[in-house]
């Protein structure tokens, strides 16, 4: 019994492609070959590193209600502060 060298399926020893994924069981790879898929995958790890650091970048970048919430409490309170002092003077 032989296994797919792509895939890892049981192969009968006379087939020449695999049933399972379709790989040539006959070719030879080369070492340009190997080279040429690792070039393929090499632009879509980079693009997906990049993705994962504009997302850490987006969630660490300073949002406008980290300014405005602080801003509007501190309204609020000493709103309320006046106004407790404007109704027990009067």
């Amino acid at each position: 019994m032989h296994y797919c060298q792509n895939c890892g399926a049981e192969i009968e020893s006379n087939q020449k492609v695999c049933s399972l994924c379709g790989y040539n069981l006959g070719k030879k790879e080369s070492d340009s070959d190997e080279d040429a898929g690792i070039t393929e995958i090499d632009p879509k790890i980079l693009r997906s590193e990049m993705l994962k650091q504009l997302k850490k970048a987006r969630a660490s970048a300073f949002s406008p209600w980290m300014a405005i919430v602080p801003i509007a409490f501190f309204i609020v309170f000493f709103g309320f502060v006046l106004l407790i002092i404007l109704i027990t003077r009067g």
